[in-house]
């Protein structure tokens, strides 16, 4: 293990390292002699290069004054629906560098939904915003050229939960889309809103909205929500800058940007690349080191003392290495501190240093023999460091195992050196070093006194006594990570197991493991103790055996539950880890000695009669009956006979009936012994009984034979057993029992056979044909009684010999082809040969193997061969040899003269013919599958003859035989179990069956407070294709269930368990080799709530028209502990859900949220981690508060002067309503608003309004009075008019007022007055004043003419024109509404007379002057109602001639 990375470190002088209290310069180390006369000065400073501490932030929010839809509880804001959003405007704020900020906020959501959590908005555009959901947080910005939106968002799924704190962080550094809003960004007031107005508005609590102007990095973050700033090794309160806000996860002394990947090469220093603080000696980081301060010569020769504390435990320490990179020290003592072994020791005084080693130049300054010996493994001496050493890059090097310069007794033997165990020991190291090599000559500048250190290097492990390949060393103490296999418990693997204490506790080393020993106790005990006495060999460890299990039970008994007790027997063949192993013996004392109900301990056999067998004793031997009390023997003898009784090949006493003793015959074989056939039968020692005697009825005299040869009875003449044959030279039994001669002849017939019994056909020659064997086969001629095949054959060249042509019988003469002669046709004529498919033909000879020059044999057509070919076409090789790959010549055979049947091989490959099937190969040198071991002196191989059952397959090694077994089979031959295994079976994959070993404990979930869940794997090896697993609770079997190859993983529900209790759980898995036992884990049930009885709610004080306080006492309960109290609330208004108004483990809590005037029943709920308990449930009624949400009356006009209103009480009465007034002002004079500036009460109403109470047919006995009025009817108003009204709710604790709701009265009555003026000769002007009208008409009320229409906006004066001089005319005026029409009464007008001037020119001017009034007359009127219609109406009443001299004026 790196027992030294990261471990506490410290100096002695405290401070001695460079750059402290400030920075310092120093001589970097030298190359060389001659530099030490020289300085390349470098500085050390170890100052943070960013910052050390986090920067000061702004609270952007603040408990504001309760405005509608927000509301202050435990300093979080509770944002709730308002209509117009809730706004909160924080102070202003400077931005960061670069646009760098840090956004951070606890979040406790109550909608879902995008909601705004922040907006930030200049001269009506978007600079930013931050939303939130329950899938996104999304950061938008205005980009630089002003026209886009971009936006950031982040997922969060699963993050950001309904009703849950969740706390939120957004940084923001060194983005270039920034620079343009830097400026305008907060130079103004922070115009943004945590909730806008709309339906994105954020619905629930905030609290502790922080802004950074910069980028917190990563651990800041982590101390911002936790509390904690995440240490680090080296200077860790130096934090990385905001553009890599990121410690590297590999070298922390880096700091890299997010979101990319760890071996970025974009980082930056965390720390002054001119720091060497102390932590660099051991963080394993090769590329830093560590500078001491400069030191001058007296203080080198004091020295530096370095101690590394390795913090969590004692550990064996191996070896020591101190990497320099500059000088040496001259002298060096490493010591080392141990752990007390006793806690009376951990009181006394501070554990004392002990030396551990000596190191210097000239050890006389140690007072210590240079290179000392070591007599003893403990011993201490004094290594002798080199006069010369380099002045850089050198080491110290401390190992307690070396054998240099003197061997350490015990280095080679380290497991059986007590005294070498105890040197190794240590919880802290301390290394002191004085003086320094090279720079204490003269003309050595100052500052190269210094140490320089790369790296400190302490290897070791812990001590785990050889039981652990592991061990935790995050906690403390550490803790070994005990080998399964080696069934060791604590902390340090100091002790067995329970049940493995087959052998006494023993350290393991790198041979031998030692592990603790299984009791052998069949699962029938929990634990076992050590007994030397029982232990054949007590000074070894692997074998004997003192385990002597305790407190065996399921009836067994003896040192490892191997026996029953008395009247109990295990059978042979069963599991001896059942709990029903031992059965009871149940003899039958009618078959027992002296009637004993005593059986054997295994088999349960109980001791029988001689002649009764069973395990009870309950039934006779094979061979014997009648079991019988009063029979000395039990059962009497049978007495069958051996040959034709029936009974198994296995059994060799015949079995009779246990009753009557007779005895099971054959077929046809009968007596009480079976001794005898049945008539008509014969041979009863055949295995199937007697058989028929079958005698011929021709040839017999009887249908009975003898019993024993079966021979029958035959007539004269005729023969055989069963009398069916003639005699000898005679065939043909007939009905009379007489046969015919045979006339075979003597030289086609086979000497010494006889013709067919039945047919007369003589057994013929090979090539002789003819019933009588008389003529020769076809293709054969000339039968000779001296040919044992009768005839010779035709041997007609094929060739040469006519097609389907054979030789004559008498002279073998074969019918040759054309060109062809000789008796078989086998000579051509010359220059030919005889080929046997074509006749005759011309040679053909392969150039590549015939000798150059020759010609083949006339008569054969064989060609003259090279030595090493053959063949008719000399194309083969010869026998010995075979054809090359390229065809080219034939190579000699070379086949093993043992191996190979004969030296020739195949001509085509060269495979020779093996000698042996066990030989292969092509020369016949190799052995085939299934075979192994050549013997070239026989040439053959031996077969593997691997075990079916053991091996893996039927194959072994060619050489050696050695077969492939399975995993616990051993032997060449794959016959036998590996040592330790038993059991040898074909259905077992491993072959045989060992003890199975590491089994993984029990996993555990507590799913309720009365049963826990486990499951668990099979071992690692289980060495058996059957496991049984017992599952053990508390020392208890809980489960035993059989699992079979291949192993699945098991579990159970382990029930009925009390509440909050921890229970041990652990594993005994056996198979029928051994069994292992895993590790004992603990797991909790869950804790159960308290009973309802206990949890008593009481109200303090009386409730507030918003919230109530209650308070309780912690219930008693022993069955877990109260996890959170739940205080919960449900109104009156038939709520669906409970309102939840506290969770925790405070006795007192205050609902807030709650609805004034409303009757609530609260209950409280107290939780354990099982589950929950609700208290009985407490009736509430909050106080009155003043009314809200008053909505406006609803008006109808129902007159000209009156109004109608009516109005709903409020939707938030908050109390008993006690009072309407009703408002009004107006009416509205020509569209002024201001007119509406006075208003007066014109109706009110008392009475008694409870929201709480249900409408009933009677009054309620909680008041006698009637709810106020909520209509009443206004009079006295103005026709036509604009009025507005508001009407106030109000209870005992305040009112409320609703918005105005403007009405119009009706139209009233019409009223007019007409006015005439005459304005010329010809024009009238007419005008009119009307009251309380809407539109108006105008007409002429005799000779009605329509003169003109105007609508309610026309000017209200009107001139007629076109009328006679000085004439009267008559006029009236018609206005319409909606209500009806007017006409008023006529009014005269007159024109003015016309004028004229005498003189010519003066005439005519007065013309033009006065044309334009002529023929007109002026009509002006006025009208209060510009929505009236006007006609006017004329009719010419008389005309008038005006005086020639009268001059008129016009205005």
């Amino acid at each position: 293990y790196k027992l030294w990375t990261f471990k506490p470190v410290s100096t002695l002088p405290a401070r001695s390292t460079c750059g402290f209290p400030k920075q310092s310069s120093y001589c970097q180390s030298p190359s060389s002699r001659d530099e030490l006369h020289l300085c390349f000065e470098a500085m050390c400073v170890q100052e943070c290069p960013y910052r050390s501490s986090t920067p000061p932030y702004a609270q952007l929010l603040f408990a504001p004054q309760s405005p509608d839809g927000l509301s202050v509880v435990a300093q979080s804001v509770l944002f709730q629906p308002s209509e117009d959003g809730c706004l909160v405007t924080p102070p202003s704020q400077a931005i960061g560098p670069r646009g760098s900020l840090t956004l951070a906020v606890w979040l406790k959501p109550s909608s879902n939904g995008e909601m705004m959590l922040l907006e930030k908005s200049s001269e009506k555009r978007l600079v930013f915003s931050l939303t939130v959901s329950e899938r996104a947080v999304t950061f938008r910005y205005n980009a630089t050229n002003g026209r886009t939106s971009p936006s950031v968002s982040f997922r969060t799924e699963g993050r950001l939960q309904l009703n849950r704190w969740t706390h939120l962080t957004l940084q923001v550094g060194n983005s270039s889309s920034w620079d343009q809003l830097s400026g305008l960004l907060f130079l103004d007031p922070f115009n943004s809103a945590f909730i806008s107005a709309g339906s994105n508005q954020f619905i629930g609590r905030m609290q502790d909205f922080r802004y950074y102007p910069t980028t917190l990095t990563n651990r800041e973050i982590v101390q911002l929500y936790s509390g904690v700033m995440p240490k680090l090794h080296v200077h860790s309160e130096c934090r990385c800058p905001s553009s890599h806000p990121r410690v590297h996860p590999l070298v922390e002394r880096y700091c890299i940007p997010n979101a990319v990947e760890d071996t970025t090469n974009d980082r930056v220093l965390r720390l002054n690349i001119n720091a060497h603080p102390l932590s660099y000696i051991n963080d394993q980081d090769m590329g830093t080191m560590w500078l001491s301060k400069v030191m001058s010569l007296q203080e080198l020769d004091d020295g530096i003392t370095i101690t590394v504390d390795l913090a969590n435990g004692q550990y064996q320490v191996f070896y020591v290495i101190v990497q320099f990179r500059g000088p040496l020290p001259e002298s060096v003592l490493i010591q080392r501190q141990k752990l007390p072994f006793s806690e009376q020791e951990m009181d006394m005084t501070e554990q004392s240093w002990l030396d551990w080693q000596y190191m210097a130049r000239n050890c006389n300054v140690f007072d210590m023999q240079n290179n000392g010996p070591l007599p003893r493994p403990d011993s201490v001496n004094c290594q002798q460091m080199p006069s010369d050493v380099p002045l850089l890059g050198g080491n110290i090097t401390f190992s307690l195992l070396t054998t240099q310069p003197h061997p350490r007794p015990g280095y080679n033997d380290f497991y059986k050196t007590p005294g070498l165990q105890e040197m190794v020991l240590a919880s802290q190291v301390r290394i002191h070093m004085k003086g320094q090599y090279h720079t204490g000559a003269d003309g050595v500048d100052q500052r190269h006194r210094h140490f320089a250190i790369s790296e400190i290097t302490i290897s070791g492990r812990c001590e785990c006594h050889g039981h652990a390949d592991q061990c935790d060393t995050s906690v403390t103490p550490y803790r070994c990570l005990c080998l399964p296999e080696s069934h060791t418990v604590g902390n340090n693997c100091e002790r067995c197991a329970p049940l493995y204490n087959d052998k006494p506790f023993r350290s393991g080393d790198q041979l031998q493991p030692m592990n603790c020993r299984l009791c052998q106790c069949y699962g029938h005990a929990v634990s076992c103790h050590y007994d030397v006495l029982a232990d054949e060999h007590p000074h070894e460890h692997y074998r004997g055996g003192g385990g002597v299990c305790d407190h065996c039970i399921h009836n067994t008994t003896g040192k490892n539950c191997e026996q029953c007790v008395s009247g109990f027997f295990r059978m042979q063949d069963f599991d001896p880890t059942s709990a029903h192993v031992c059965q009871p013996c149940n003899c039958n004392p009618a078959g027992t000695v002296q009637g004993t109900t005593e059986c054997a301990q295994i088999g349960g056999q109980c001791h029988c009669k001689v002649a009764v067998t069973g395990r009870q004793c309950t039934h006779c031997l094979p061979g014997w009956y009648g079991l019988d009390a009063t029979n000395p023997n039990g059962c009497t003898s049978c007495n069958c006979s051996d040959q034709g009784t029936m009974s198994p090949s296995t059994v060799e006493v015949s079995i009779c009936n246990q009753d009557t003793g007779q005895c099971h015959c054959k077929p046809h074989v009968t007596g009480l012994s079976c001794d005898r056939c049945e008539f008509g039968y014969w041979n009863l020692s055949h295995p199937d009984g007697c058989i028929p005697c079958d005698c011929d009825p021709l040839g017999s005299l009887s249908p009975f034979c003898e019993p024993n040869g079966g021979q029958c009875e035959c007539k004269p003449g005729v023969g055989g057993r069963q009398c069916d044959l003639c005699g000898r030279g005679l065939y043909g039994l007939t009905i009379e029992g007489s046969c015919a001669p045979c006339n075979c002849s003597l030289d086609g017939t086979v000497p010494g056979t006889n013709c067919d019994p039945y047919t007369g056909q003589c057994v013929c020659k090979e090539y002789v044909q003819g019933h009588h064997c008389d003529s020769c086969r076809r293709g054969y001629h000339t039968l000779e009684h001296r040919n044992s095949l009768g005839c010779l054959p035709c041997l007609c060249d094929i060739s040469g010999t006519l097609s389907e042509g054979v030789c004559s019988k008498k002279t073998g003469q074969c019918p040759c082809k054309e060109g062809v002669e000789g008796a078989h046709c086998t000579s051509c004529i010359p220059n030919y040969y005889n080929s046997f498919s074509q006749g005759c033909v011309p040679c053909i000879c392969d150039p590549r193997g015939t000798v150059t020059g020759s010609t083949c044999d006339s008569n054969t057509g064989q060609c003259v061969c090279i030595p090493s070919r053959q063949g008719k076409d000399c194309s083969s090789c010869r026998p010995g040899f075979y054809l090359s790959p390229d065809h080219s010549m034939c190579l000699e055979c070379d086949c093993h003269p043992m191996g190979a049947m004969q030296l020739s091989c195949e001509s085509q490959n060269g495979q020779c013919v093996c000698a042996h099937p066990s030989v292969g190969g092509r020369r016949c040198d190799q052995c085939r599958e299934n075979f192994f071991g050549f013997n070239p002196g026989l040439g053959r191989c031996q077969p593997c003859a691997c075990d079916p059952f053991g091996s893996l397959n039927s194959s072994c090694d060619p050489d050696t035989g050695v077969c492939t077994c399975k995993l616990l089979v051993t032997g060449d031959k794959c016959d036998s179990c590996q040592p330790g295994a038993i059991s040898f079976d074909p259905e077992n994959p491993f072959g045989c069956s060992k003890a199975p070993s590491q089994q993984p404990a029990p996993l555990g979930l507590a799913p309720s407070y009365s049963s826990i869940y486990l499951s668990w794997h099979p071992p690692d090896s289980p060495n058996s294709h059957r496991l049984n697993y017992t599952l053990m609770r508390d020392g208890l079997s809980v489960h035993t269930i059989q699992s079979h190859f291949p192993f699945k993983l098991e579990s159970f529900e382990d029930g009925n368990l009390f509440p909050f209790t921890n229970y041990s759980y652990w594993l005994i898995t056996a198979n029928v080799a051994g069994e292992t036992i895993s590790a004992s884990t603990s797991y909790q049930t869950l804790g159960a709530p308290p009973s309802a009885e206990q949890l008593v709610l009481n109200l303090l004080g009386r409730p507030g028209p918003y919230s109530a306080s209650f308070n309780w006492s912690i219930p008693r309960n022993d069955k877990g502990p109260v996890q959170r109290f739940v205080l919960s609330s449900v109104g009156s208004s038939n709520e669906a859900e409970p309102v939840i108004h506290y969770t925790g483990l405070s006795t007192e809590a205050v609902a807030s949220g709650l609805k004034s005037f409303t009757q609530y029943s609260v209950t409280l709920k107290a939780c354990s981690s099982g589950g929950c308990t609700s208290g009985p449930p407490l009736s509430i009624l909050t106080a009155a508060a003043p009314p809200q949400n008053q909505s406006a009356p609803r008006i109808n006009a129902t007159g000209p002067h009156t109004l109608h209103a009516f109005w709903e009480p409020p939707s938030q009465p908050n109390g008993v309503i006690t009072k309407y007034e009703l408002y009004l002002r107006g009416p509205l004079e020509m569209n002024q608003v201001s007119s509406f500036n006075s208003e007066r009460r014109v109706f009110f109403s008392s009475g008694w309004l409870d929201p709480s109470v249900v409408p009933q047919p009677k009054p309620a006995k909680r008041s006698s009075l009637s709810a106020p009025k909520n209509s009443t009817i206004i009079e006295g108003l103005q026709a036509f008019s604009v009025y507005q009204l508001r009407v106030v709710s109000i209870n005992r604790a305040g009112n409320v007022s609703s918005d105005w709701t403007t009405a119009h009265t009706l139209e009233g009555g019409l009223c007019s007055l007409l006015y005439l003026s005459s304005i010329g000769s010809k024009h009238l002007f007419l005008y009119s004043i009307e009251h309380y009208i809407h539109y108006t008409k105008h007409q002429v009320s005799s000779c009605p003419q329509v003169l003109h229409r105007m609508g309610p906006s026309s000017l209200p004066a009107y001139i007629v024109q076109g009328l006679k001089p000085y004439h009267v005319y008559n006029f009236t005026i018609t206005l319409c509404t909606r209500m009806g029409c007017i006409t008023s009464t006529p009014s005269s007008g007159r024109t003015l007379p016309a004028a004229c001037i005498i003189t010519l020119s003066p005439l005519n001017k007065c013309k033009k002057v006065f044309k334009q009034y002529y023929h007109s007359i002026a009509i002006m009127f006025e009208t209060i109602n510009r929505s009236a219609k006007f006609v006017i109406l004329t009719g010419l009443l008389m005309m008038m001639f005006l005086n020639p001299m009268e001059i008129i004026f016009h205005h």
